[in-house]
This record gives C-alpha cells, structure tokens and sequence, in this order.
C-alpha cells in the first residue's frame, strides 16, 4: 500500500540504447559488461542484464546480486531521483576502481565523433 502519492523513483528492466549515453556495469577483473544501465524517460533508470541467471550457476547469481545491490545503492539511495550526474561522476572515481562492481560512462555517440573540418572560402 503507497501512502504517498509521491512516485517513486527506481530501476526497472528492459533494453538500453547504447548510441545514447549509458554506463555499462562490469564485475571483478573481467572488462565484459554484466549490465548496461540509462536514464528512464520517466523518473528512474533502465538496467539491461548482459548475464543470465540460472538456478543452477551459484557464481552468476552471487555476481547478479552483487550487482543489483550497487544499483539501488548509486542509483536510488546515495542521490535519489536526480543521480544521473552522480552516476557519471561515480565511474572516475577511487571507490569505483576499488570495488568488485565497476561503472564505465559511454557518453551518446554524437558527442565522441570528431568533427568534420569546414572548408573554408577561397576569395
């Protein structure tokens, strides 16, 4: 029962447009991304998982959770609604580096590309 009106924020399933700004989560020393991980059109985020579950594979699932507690950490308890800064702000810091779980920010594709050089006028 909701005793507020208030909408929560939160983190919800579903794909991830990798053109556009994202941050890919990869756990321990492997660079393979585990979870990509968006701004909601609404108010939250979008989790992709890359690694599937099976009852049968106790490492994944220690790894899935492991990773699903640092997204409602970073995502919804340090900052709250507005934590997208906060996220891209995480990926460069020591704490990142430090722990298992690892953000890597990939800013929206346009934004990476080199510009092409104009020609300019000759008179």
């Amino acid at each position: 029962m909701r005793i507020t009106k208030k909408e929560r924020v939160a983190w919800v399933e579903g794909p991830v447009n990798r053109a556009a700004d994202h941050v890919s989560v990869s756990y321990g020393e492997a660079d393979k991304a585990v979870a990509l991980v968006a701004p909601h059109a609404r108010k939250g985020f979008r989790v992709q998982f890359l690694l599937r579950a099976r009852h049968t594979d106790a490492r994944v699932n220690r790894i899935l959770d492991e990773v699903r507690r640092e997204l409602t950490f970073y995502l919804l308890d340090v900052v709250g609604p507005d934590s997208w800064p906060f996220v891209q702000y995480h990926c460069d810091t020591p704490a990142n580096r430090r722990s298992r779980v690892h953000w890597r920010w990939h800013p929206h594709a346009a934004a990476t590309r080199p510009r092409k050089k104009s020609r300019a006028l000759s008179a």
